[in-house]
């Protein structure tokens, strides 16, 4: 049977750490790509917004 060694189980402990370091940024790198999408649909009604308002203003501003 094989010997499990100090060697091993450090190998084993960085193994594991650096995998729980990559699932911390896949999470944070996911949450960022939902903000931007976020932020991105945000822009486009605030876009509308402000295209519906400037009409309105231009309309008010015809009329007298």
């Amino acid at each position: 049977m094989t010997q499990l060694t100090q060697e091993h189980f450090e190998l084993h402990s960085a193994n594991k750490d650096k995998r729980y370091q990559e699932q911390k940024i896949k999470y944070l790198q996911d949450r960022v790509d939902v903000l931007e999408k976020s932020l991105g649909k945000l822009q486009l009604k605030v876009a509308d917004m402000v295209t519906w308002i400037d009409t309105k203003l231009e309309r008010k501003k015809n009329a007298q």
